[in-house]
């Protein structure tokens, strides 16, 4: 999953951390930038243009070796926006198998709300403008500016959102559907932990001792999941 500092980055949304490899979500948001889908949430929907697989293969290498350093018996990542880009580059991964997070778009649009106050900016720019060269944080920031005047602040529209969120969603079903996969309810793991990990053992063929089952129930804190927004912050 990554180096242990990296894993805890992102505490400003979740105070144990955001639990991501930051190396692959520098070569992923890199990939997505130069697709034009990083800020350009609209063109999100459709892959017609070809730009995410072009820009797949020119980072191919930068990926090759990530793989590499990384490979081991059990190994992965965690990455919300990887399904536009996975497809492409699926081919370089040994018998991968899926863990698919199933959250209610509502929620999750609650979710990106909340972290889209402007209290979390100077974190978010700080976390995101890590993964890039200064000439494209430039860049970055010149396309948030026009997005944002063009687009207005898609990123608190709780309507797009949701319609955005619905739309990856049925990606990710439709990408899994004839590959090694499971599904989880956030739901399910907050209701029933202990059935939840046994599932994901199962799955993986895991042979965990009991200290490590009782280390990964005690990360299960439904405490943390704080996505509500008041209808006064809604936004159509």
């Amino acid at each position: 999953m990554g180096e242990e500092e990296q894993l805890r980055r992102g505490r400003y949304k979740n105070k144990l951390g955001s639990f991501e490899d930051h190396r692959f979500l520098a070569i992923n948001h890199n990939i997505l930038f130069k697709a034009e889908r990083l800020m350009c949430y609209h063109n999100r929907f459709s892959d017609e243009d070809g730009k995410v697989e072009a820009a797949v293969k020119e980072f191919e290498e930068q990926l090759k070796e990530y793989i590499k350093d990384r490979e081991q018996e059990f190994w992965g990542f965690k990455e919300a926006v990887v399904i536009y880009t996975i497809p492409y580059f699926e081919h370089l991964l040994k018998n991968p198998h899926y863990i698919v997070l199933h959250r209610d778009a509502e929620s999750v649009a609650n979710s990106q709300i909340r972290a889209g106050k402007l209290r979390n900016w100077p974190y978010e720019i700080r976390s995101e403008f890590s993964y890039f060269t200064p000439k494209l944080r430039f860049r970055l920031f010149l396309r948030t500016l026009r997005t944002t005047f063009t687009k207005g602040f898609v990123y608190r529209r709780r309507k797009f959102i949701i319609k955005l969120t619905l739309d990856a969603q049925e990606r990710i079903k439709e990408f899994v559907k004839n590959r090694k996969h499971m599904v989880i309810e956030l739901s399910e793991i907050i209701e029933k932990p202990e059935e939840s990990v046994n599932a994901i053992i199962q799955f993986l063929d895991l042979k965990p001792s009991k200290e490590q089952i009782k280390k990964a129930l005690g990360f299960i804190r439904p405490e943390l999941i704080t996505s509500e927004v008041n209808n006064s912050e809604e936004q159509t």
